[in-house]
């Protein structure tokens, strides 16, 4: 069984449980008995795992540890985060807890490799920037790509539509400038004009409120949908 360590947002932790459902419907899903079994802690209560990565917060590991034991016991033999911030601890937990975690930033880095992607562009959260850990693993297992970020004016939008995506900001018209969805648009026309093939959404609240189709110029990777798909992969093999 799988455990969901949530709530990191909750938005996007709903919005998962949505993307497995609706993909397990889809590959002729039509019992209860057909989907997966899963248990969802909303760990609403932990520290931010971004502000800590600024060194502005204090750490979320003990809660997540203590989280993972608890769903260790509950019978959850594979763990995931609904956070990509919080793989900075991904090992620790591991260890920790004695259950392996489904790694999002390795299983995005998969695909990159899968589909060729040579020049990559990030959305993420101010921590996991400042920490470099999607460019540690994208160049691991893709040694030629390069990864770019935006530059700080935009970061500073990231975040902006990363806060709004949690909030009612969320709800405004598509075109209003606190809307995420406007937020996330902008960012991503500036990859396309550096050149980028591949854009990564390397936070799971981006979901809440944006989603990009891939084309034959650009490829857009949703690391909530990568999520999804790993979890009905090793739920399959359960």
């Amino acid at each position: 069984m799988i455990g969901i360590i949530g709530g990191n947002g909750v938005a996007a932790t709903n919005r998962l449980c949505q993307i497995i459902e609706e993909k397990c419907t889809l590959d002729g899903a039509f019992r209860d008995c057909h989907h997966p079994e899963m248990i969802i802690w909303q760990a609403t209560q932990a520290p931010s795992r971004s502000m800590y990565l600024e060194g502005r917060g204090e750490s979320f590991l003990d809660d997540y540890v203590h989280i993972g034991k608890k769903l260790k016991v509950c019978g959850c033999n594979t763990l995931c985060m609904c956070c990509n911030t919080a793989h900075y601890f991904i090992e620790e937990l591991e260890d920790k807890i004695g259950v392996r975690f489904i790694n999002v930033l390795t299983e995005v880095s998969k695909a990159i490799n899968q589909i060729g992607g040579s020049k990559i562009g990030v959305m993420c959260s101010d921590g996991l920037r400042e920490v470099g850990l999607y460019e540690k693993e994208i160049t691991r297992l893709n040694p030629n790509a390069t990864v770019l970020y935006p530059p700080q004016y935009l970061q500073t939008i990231v975040t902006k539509g990363i806060c709004n995506a949690k909030n009612t900001k969320r709800f405004l018209p598509i075109s209003h400038k606190d809307n995420p969805h406007f937020c996330f648009s902008q960012v991503c026309d500036w990859f396309e004009a550096q050149g980028c093939d591949t854009i990564v959404a390397g936070c799971t609240d981006i979901r809440n409120i944006f989603f990009r189709k891939s084309t034959i110029q650009l490829n857009y990777i949703d690391s909530l949908e990568v999520l999804a798909d790993a979890v009905l992969k090793i739920s399959k093999q359960q």
